[in-house]
């Protein structure tokens, strides 16, 4: 991983597109899929979709704690956005 690899993945348009509940591709229709569930099973699907692993407790709590405040579609875009951006995807993937 690189800073302009980190950087790409923050701002490109491509990513930030995926990471939208309207957007094209399979993670909108990810996103699509578990907006219907409870916050804990959301975080664990999302968790292992993108990071291939549950969330530890510290994670999970600050997640689920997100998505309880405001609006929960934008909050769950975010909480996609913050794992794409997560070291361990941008060292394993």
């Amino acid at each position: 991983g690189s800073d302009q690899q980190a950087l790409a993945l923050m701002n490109n348009a491509f990513v930030m597109n995926r990471t939208r509940a309207t957007g094209a591709g399979p993670t909108a229709s990810l996103l699509r899929q578990v907006l219907n569930l409870e916050n804990r099973q959301m975080v664990d699907t999302l968790f292992l979709t993108v990071l291939s692993r549950y969330p530890n407790e510290g994670e999970r709590t600050a997640a689920i704690s997100a998505l309880s405040n405001g609006n929960r579609t934008q909050q769950a875009e975010n909480l996609l956005w913050t794992l794409y951006n997560q070291v361990d995807f941008t060292f394993n993937y």
